[in-house]
């Protein structure tokens, strides 16, 4: 019978101690359920059933020396593990960090921070790069180090190749693009740094989108078309940075809405009609901006714009034999060499431009216009006013050589101050015109640069990069250099000298017990 007893003590007794912890896992795993609560209400009754039933064995159990000296490392790892708890706890809730990097590599600059203090509503934001890349491990810190700032600031970052419905379902054609989503707004950024990312959460934490508008009713290409000679990658490409696009029939709408933030011109077929050309001016006069795309043909009247910021088409056709080299056409300049303008300044990919017509500025105009250049042909190039039997040749006298521009940007220049009175509220119009307009088609719009190139226009005509400078952190190397001497201590310390030191200790420490 004790035999018996003690059997099903020790039955009922593990049946206790199984239940509380499958109660408290049950209760982690699905809180908020009954599952936890009810099995952790087994586990108290098995024990109160034990300490009633088995009371005189349990007394036994408790007298004996071994359980005193359990119930005391017991008691202290419980102690241990709440002190470690509470840490934890005031760790997340209160957490501080300390950046020790010679560079402050993982310190956001101050307007970052101010940024991420004035999130309205959740930020994700999802990187796609190859897993193992550097730019997947920039990202990641960067990520970190915005999480830190902001609760409401979360990201992740996901490789293409292994989650193709997660690239699919973005629209992800290139690696190390990020996708910046607050609410219905969305922007996308091709550089893991501070300064953009910051500036795309500026973006998307705009409740309006800007309004980017393109003319139609001239024969342009059309925004709506997917054929070859459409723009509607061109209109994907703005909308995934943020902008709202719509086509714009002057003729119907007879003026251009004050909140538009920039208009499109991609080379009109038929002639603008005067009071449309008004209309275009007035809205440049009153602070616009313009992207002005014009491949070589008849003039339409949109030339006219140009002729206040000194801005000619030259009506000719780039020829560039240097072309051939990249399996182009003599008619389709690669273009290599650009500006120092802030839309190209890091630009490093080759951009296409079939047909394309040069542009021209007059000098005289320089006090009053900036006028900079983005694009330029080679030496080799020369701009061709007469093709016949489909042959080009230069002449001299006639056609001009290269290098010429084929794209560049106009602004008005600010006078000197003490002079030209107060220019502080004149109106900052600002334009990009382009000997091309077949280079944003949808035939070539993802051919090497030139929807980066595009995209890059708009955002400098909206000022989306201008809303705040960041100076970049530079990486600095400190390579550390060791002694013969010095590699040996290193290596001999903590591969040896260490672990003997506490092999022996523990050895010794585990003789005494055996004695006790």
């Amino acid at each position: 019978m004790p035999e018996a007893v003690s059997r099903w003590g020790s039955v009922v007794g593990a049946a206790a101690v199984i239940a509380f912890v499958a109660g408290v896992v049950l209760d982690l795993g699905f809180p908020g359920r009954w599952y936890g609560p009810g099995v952790l209400g087994v586990g108290l009754a098995l024990a109160v059933l034990y300490g009633v039933l088995f009371r005189r064995a349990l007394g036994t159990w408790l007298r004996r020396r071994s359980t005193r000296l359990g119930a005391n490392s017991a008691v202290a790892v419980v102690l241990v593990g709440a002190v470690l708890g509470m840490v934890n706890v005031l760790a997340v809730r209160h957490s501080a960090r300390l950046d020790l990097s010679q560079t402050g590599a993982f310190t956001l600059a101050p307007q970052t921070v101010k940024v991420l203090d004035g999130l309205s509503r959740e930020v994700k934001v999802t990187g796609f790069f190859q897993k193992g890349s550097e730019g997947e491990g920039k990202f990641k810190d960067l990520l970190a180090t915005y999480t830190h700032y902001s609760k409401k600031f979360s990201g992740e970052a996901v490789d293409p190749d292994t989650h193709p419905a997660a690239a699919k379902q973005y629209g992800i054609t290139q690696y190390e693009t990020i996708v910046v989503e607050s609410g219905t707004q969305e922007a996308r950024i091709r550089t893991v740094s501070e300064q953009e990312l910051t500036n795309a959460l500026i973006r998307v934490g705009k409740d309006r989108k800007k309004r980017i508008v393109v003319l139609d009713g001239h024969g342009e290409p059309s925004v709506s078309d997917t054929e070859a000679n459409g723009l509607s990658q061109a209109q994907e490409a703005l909308e995934r940075e943020g902008y709202e696009v719509s086509p714009l029939v002057l003729a119907q709408a007879g003026s251009v809405e004050p909140d538009t933030t920039a208009v499109i011109i991609a080379d009109p077929q038929k002639s603008l009609l005067p009071a449309e050309v008004e209309a275009l001016g007035r809205y440049v006069s009153a602070g616009g901006r313009v992207l002005l795309l014009l491949g070589p043909g008849p003039a339409t009247g949109v030339e006219t714009l140009t002729v206040p910021w000194g801005i000619t088409f030259r009506h000719d056709t780039v020829i560039d034999p240097v072309s051939r080299l990249f399996g182009g056409d003599y008619t389709t300049p690669v273009i290599r060499s650009y500006g120092q303008h802030e839309i190209v300044k890091d630009f490093r990919l080759a951009t296409f431009f079939p047909l394309a017509q040069s542009v021209a500025f007059d000098s005289s105009k320089a006090s009053t216009v900036d006028y900079q250049a983005l694009a330029m042909t080679s030496p080799e190039s020369w701009g061709e006013t007469q093709i016949v039997g489909g042959k080009a040749r230069f002449d001299a006298g006639i056609d001009t050589r290269g290098p010429m521009d084929l794209a560049a940007v106009v602004s008005p220049r600010s006078p000197p101050p003490g002079e030209g009175g107060d220019t502080a509220a004149a109106p900052a119009w600002r334009a990009v015109v382009v000997g091309n307009a077949r280079f944003v088609t949808n035939g070539f719009f993802n051919a090497s640069g030139n929807g980066d190139l595009f995209v890059a226009a708009v955002n400098w005509l909206a000022e989306e990069h201008d809303l705040i400078a960041i100076r970049p952190k530079e990486s600095q190397s400190s390579p550390l250099l060791l002694t013969a001497g010095q590699q040996r201590l290193v290596f001999w310390i903590p591969v040896l000298v260490v672990p003997g030191v506490i092999t022996v200790w523990g050895m010794v420490v585990w003789r005494r017990r055996r004695r006790l």
